[in-house]
């Protein structure tokens, strides 16, 4: 059985793994990222974890593939919290909500230890995955947009502790210094985000409902969009 390459949404969480990690893959995705990085030489050994037994049979076998079966530790359980005596220094969530994500994180208190650093890709409500993060005590160090398979995503690094001072509206639109080879990829993120925005405000608009809330977001993206000197939706 021949491994595939993790694509740019995988890839994008690399620059953030520490050399020579123990490294977690939470609601693995098929092992392709850790494996990666096990050939990479980025890490000498990783755990990976689902809720479901499926994909940790692929990974499993995604692994033995690739002659790192002794390298990787396989954990059925739900969320992060029985990885707690894994000795884990750097974890990837990728894959899930952001509201999951924060809730994973928030079950598991280990997590908010010195030494600890969150990669963290959610797939919706990056907003309130933010928002729980800087609520929490975390300090976001780097945020990356990528787009792959014609989609754009959002990744964020997250450790505990340390002042962290965010820009306004940071939740919704990032940081202002995205570097260039990426305003691209934000753009198109941006530009996703907000038309869900716009969905979600016709229907409360037909429904005759607040929609106050919407219409702030959508404001917020839109003079973000024009900073970035890209036209709104």
């Amino acid at each position: 059985m021949k491994t595939s390459a993790p694509g740019q949404r995988l890839l994008s969480a690399v620059k953030y793994v520490r050399q020579g990690a123990r490294f977690a893959d939470v609601g693995t995705d098929h092992a392709y990222l850790p494996i990666y990085l096990l050939k990479e030489g980025l890490i000498e050994s990783a755990v990976l974890s689902d809720i479901n037994e499926g994909p940790l049979a692929s990974a499993r076998e995604n692994a033995r593939a690739s002659g790192l079966a002794d390298r990787v530790e396989l954990v059925l359980c739900d969320g992060a919290a029985a990885l707690a005596d894994k000795r884990i220094t750097d974890m990837a969530i990728f894959g899930m909500g952001g509201e999951l994500i924060a809730q994973i994180i928030e079950n598991a208190p280990f997590l908010k230890t010195d030494g600890v650093r969150l990669i963290l890709q959610p797939m919706s409500k990056q907003e309130h995955l933010c928002e729980y993060l800087l609520k929490s005590g975390f300090s976001i160090i780097g945020e990356t947009y990528t787009k792959d398979g014609g989609k754009f995503y959002r990744t964020l690094c997250a450790e505990y502790g340390g002042a962290y001072d965010a820009e306004e509206n940071f939740a919704y639109i990032g940081p202002s210094d995205t570097p260039c080879e990426e305003i691209d990829a934000k753009i198109g993120y941006l530009k996703a985000h907000l038309s869900g925005l716009l969905r979600a405000l016709d229907g409360k608009t037909l429904a005759n409902l607040d929609a106050s809330d919407e219409l702030e977001k959508i404001d917020i993206i839109k003079k973000e969009l024009s900073r970035l000197g890209a036209r709104s939706v």
